[in-house]
């Protein structure tokens, strides 16, 4: 579960393995100041927030090189979190910065407990009583919001460093002509550059560059494919993603219509110039992207008005409802599915934590570490690393041979304790077969699989109770409905991901 109110910079700050010590200022867990010389480092990116209701991974941390500093899940909708993110891993982050992003953080959470709160407080009120009572609130709370959105915007400024730049290396750009075309992926990492690096954009220009990404990352050959990958419809705030019921009432579906053609006319506007603009030999004195803020600073506007109209025809409809599944398995085993899955979780976690202490020791020698997990266990490879020529020393092969068995003990007590759980997988599986009175492989699985969904969704109500008030609560002003979506993504406890090295080159093929 989310933690409550100011709560989650203390849960969230301790890095993994650690327990919060009680009353402790959470930004004196960053790691002190000390220089750090490299030609390359790595950037974190957030984690890409999910649709309304989908299930998410709780206590999951992804496996590789370069995980995420944990202080970072304090800041994971933040536009200045990949900036920030150098910082914490190079432990660069001086004092002043320190302060500031500290002093920034405990405001958006008084401001977020003060919007709860009075979310709570007119919960059971009519409708029409409701909305006046929260546009009231929004008129008094939106100036300091918006107050604070500027002081997120400097910060993203001063975090930028030019050695820590996402494209201060990078020798390719979308401007250029090449033979061979640039896929969806090598688009999509371009436009999340921008959205996070390039000055002259506004913050909404850049949200909507994330909605972007996420189209581009699941680009796939036709349209059909391409609407099974992405059914979802952008809304607002951005990027947030909703299903809607297909049979809601002729005027709602036309203005949800214009909504999404003015929105998708926006973004074409957006993705042309950034294309049009990425390595332009004009780009030292002539910057378009400015150009085109000016014009949708108004368009925004307009595209807000439309959102509040459609929120108040879905409040007439039944489709702001949060889904009602009710698990085909009684709640004991319901119970026993959501240990499984916590367990599983943690095991892996505490593998993950284990594999990257011993990868870490592997920084400054030649050696390349991955490793995985897969339904039967943990599997890793070590091999010499990239340029790594002739045979190995007498000393490599002992480093590469201790690297191997420390890995191979994380292993072995990995699965260990995956056995045990796939052995309570399978008792619950034989007691729900005998629950619904079947042995159908497919029947069982079908509910495990369904009331797996359920506990999951079950985990996240408090992240996706913000979710859903950001998204259709009639009455928010649209800096309110952001300052609730960042909430939101907080107190999922998405995974975060896993570093990248600053972009140079192009990879020889697609």
């Amino acid at each position: 579960m989310g933690a409550q109110g100011g709560a989650t910079l203390q849960a969230q700050a301790p890095r993994a393995g650690t327990d919060p010590a009680p009353n402790v200022d959470p930004m004196s867990l960053l790691p002190e100041p000390k220089t750090r010389e490299t030609q390359r480092v790595p950037i974190f990116f957030p984690p890409t927030p999910p649709p309304l209701d989908v299930p998410v991974a709780h206590g999951v941390v992804p496996p590789g090189r370069l995980a995420a500093p944990p202080e970072l899940a304090m800041f994971v909708n933040e536009l200045f979190y990949p900036a920030l993110s150098t910082h914490l891993f190079a432990s660069t982050l001086y004092n002043n910065l320190r302060n500031a992003v500290g002093e920034y953080h405990a405001t958006k959470l008084a401001l977020q407990k003060d919007l709860r709160g009075e979310l709570k407080r007119v919960r059971d009120s009519d409708a029409a009583a409701r909305r006046s009572a929260l546009a009231a609130f929004a008129a008094q709370q939106t100036p300091k919001i918006v107050e604070l959105e500027s002081s997120a915007e400097q910060l993203r400024r001063q975090l930028i460093t030019v050695g820590y730049s996402w494209g201060i290396l990078r020798q390719w750009y979308l401007k250029y002509q090449e033979k061979r075309g640039f896929s969806p992926k090598e688009v999509s990492v371009v436009m999340r550059g921008y959205a996070y690096y390039q000055n002259g954009l506004l913050p909404r220009q850049r949200r909507l560059l994330q909605e972007i990404v996420i189209e581009l990352q699941a680009a796939v050959e036709d349209k059909a494919k391409a609407d099974t990958a992405q059914p979802y419809l952008f809304f607002s705030p951005e990027p947030v993603r909703i299903l809607l019921a297909a049979d809601l009432p002729g005027e709602l579906s036309a203005r949800i219509a214009a909504y999404q053609a003015r929105k998708s006319q926006m973004k074409k506007e957006l993705y042309d110039a950034v294309c049009a603009f990425d390595g332009a030999a004009t780009g030292f004195w002539y910057n378009p992207l400015k150009t085109l803020a000016k014009k949708q600073e108004s368009e925004f506007r307009e595209l807000d008005g439309l959102a509040e109209e459609i929120r108040r025809g879905l409040a007439e409809t039944s489709a702001t409802k949060p889904p009602e599944k009710a698990s085909p398995l009684p709640p004991i085993l319901a119970e026993r599915i959501s240990a499984l899955l916590r367990n599983r979780a943690a095991a892996e976690r505490t593998a993950t934590v284990r594999a990257d202490a011993i990868v870490d020791r592997t920084y400054e020698v030649r050696v390349r570490v991955a490793y995985r997990f897969d339904e039967d266990g943990m599997k890793y490879i070590v091999v010499p690393g990239l340029g790594r020529s002739g045979p190995l020393t007498k000393e490599e092969d002992r480093f590469y041979e201790k690297v191997r068995n420390d890995l191979a003990a994380v292993a072995d007590d990995y699965g260990r304790r995956l056995a045990e759980l796939l052995n309570d997988e399978e008792s619950i599986r034989q007691d729900a077969a005998a629950t619904l009175g079947t042995t159908r492989t497919q029947a069982v699985n079908a509910a495990l699989l369904s009331t797996k969904q359920i506990v999951s969704l079950k985990e996240s109500d408090e992240g996706y109770r913000d979710y859903r008030a950001a998204v259709f609560e009639p009455g928010l002003s649209p800096e309110q409905r952001r300052l609730l979506f960042d909430g939101a993504m907080e107190r999922l406890e998405l995974p975060l991901p896993r570093g990248e090295m600053q972009i140079t080159t192009r990879s020889k093929s697609w």
